[in-house]
């Protein structure tokens, strides 16, 4: 299963704040020389002004002086230098010190340096008019200034604004369009999450056509950056031989670079070769480790396999109650097979009081997830009324799902149950089974 991790607009996070100046000034002989503060209003150049209150704010070869700072960069702000004017809006955005928190004065001291093309204010004024719940909310204008920015190559306002454009409903193929748009420049200029995101995007076919391709390719960008979720995908898709050449030397790279991230997917797909020394030489103790760090991080598969080690006392010691919680954990997350072993420890009283109703609980949640020998399972318990009422149209029904996938148990189980249904009840069957069509593989009678 592809790591498909939720997708957030940057306009909720924090806004971005100016890079601190500092002022590295030496003598002939290399010796470092501590510059004096010059009295305050004695320098009248904007850019000094603000070099001077960076360097009061930041402490940089003098005692900090925050309050003494600002008065610094508002000299400069009155000037209207650009860099000054969004870094004292960021300062009424949140409040600092002997500074109020006051939006209107945020926004008015953005609205200038955005004026003069100041990238980062343009962005940062579009964050601010775009957060809800604050007086100064204007949708229209804050899009008006993410588009500004967006078009002078912001790679954060481009990916902002895509994700904004994602939000409007309905999804026109318009708007679609410009989603697209913007998400390619930004993952052309190198934003990992508008990469990943296109990714997926190619994976699944949202708003393009499928191409595994292009979804490998700006997958392979951003897990080149470090994105673990996008070297998961990798990982997959070079095993898979999706969008690349099948290559699980490659394969298995990638999810070594994910799983020291902590990327619980990749986690378990290498405990997995490790322990069965699958394209890896045999490491119990190494593929135990990764896939005890994997079901801790909530991954279901991981948890699944070890109830079965649990269960069976492969790997680990034998123990029914570790079993029964391992595959509580990853039921609760919809994990089909957990569903099913569960509703089997159930069934026999393993690890837990033997129980036919929470059996056929959850081996009905697995046979609607189309899991094989669950459909048998609660065939077989509609068919006896075991847990369940006796309901023979029913078990036809689940049997048959189950027979249309192979699984011989249910073959002979549905044809002994058909005998006992009248035409009009097999007829019946008939349409509801082909209603399924797009979901499950049906037989016909």
């Amino acid at each position: 299963m592809y790591n498909k991790k939720i997708l957030l607009s940057l306009l909720t996070t924090s806004l971005l704040c100016l890079p601190l100046l500092h002022s590295n000034i030496s003598s002939a002989s290399s010796t470092p020389v501590t510059p004096a503060i010059p009295e305050l209003g004695t320098i009248y150049d904007a850019n000094e002004q603000l070099k001077i209150a960076m360097r009061l704010i930041d402490g940089v070869n003098v005692k900090a002086d925050f309050s003494t700072g600002v008065r610094w960069l508002k000299l400069a702000a009155a000037q209207k230098q650009p860099e000054a004017l969004n870094l004292l809006a960021t300062y009424y955005i949140y409040g600092v010190d002997d500074i109020p928190q006051d939006y209107y004065k945020a926004v008015d001291l953005l609205e200038q340096a955005a004026e003069k093309d100041h990238i980062p204010a343009q962005f940062n004024l579009s964050a601010l008019l775009l957060r809800v719940n604050t007086p100064t909310y204007n949708a229209e204008r804050g899009l008006y200034w993410l588009e500004k920015a967006a078009e002078h190559n912001d790679r954060e306002a481009q990916y902002s604004l895509a994700m904004l454009y994602k939000k409007q409903s309905p999804e026109t193929p318009a708007l679609q369009k410009k989603v697209l748009h913007w998400l390619t420049k930004a993952a052309q200029n190198q934003h990992k999450t508008a990469q990943y995101t296109l990714g997926v995007y190619y994976l699944e076919g949202i708003g393009v056509e499928k191409n595994p391709t292009q979804a490998f390719h700006w997958f392979k960008r951003a897990a080149e950056q470090g994105d673990a979720a996008s070297q998961f995908n990798a990982g997959l898709m070079c095993e898979q031989g999706q969008g690349i050449d099948k290559d699980i030397k490659q394969a298995v790279q990638w999810y070594e670079k994910a799983a020291d991230q902590g990327e619980a997917g990749a986690q378990f797909n290498l405990a997995t070769r490790y322990l069965f020394g699958h394209e890896l030489p045999e490491d119990t103790e190494k593929g135990l480790k990764l896939l005890q760090q994997s079901a801790a991080a909530g991954n279901p598969a991981a948890l699944t396999l070890i109830g079965n080690l649990a269960q069976t006392g492969k790997f680990l010691n034998k123990d029914y109650g570790q079993a029964y919680k391992s595959y509580l954990a990853a039921a609760e997350k919809g994990y089909t097979e957990a569903q099913y072993q569960l509703a089997l420890l159930y069934a026999n009283g393993y690890g837990v009081e033997k129980s036919n109703q929470q059996s056929v609980y959850w081996i009905q949640k697995a046979a609607l997830s189309n899991h094989a020998l669950a459909q048998y399972g609660l065939g077989a318990y509609l068919a006896n009324g075991v847990g369940i009422e006796k309901n023979l149209f029913e078990a036809a029904y689940w049997l048959s799902l189950a027979a249309a996938q192979g699984q011989q148990h249910a073959i002979q189980s549905r044809d002994s149950v058909l005998e006992q249904l009248s035409r009009e009840e097999i007829d019946n069957l008939n349409k509801r089974i082909q209603l399924n069509l797009s979901t499950y593989s049906a037989h016909h009678f």
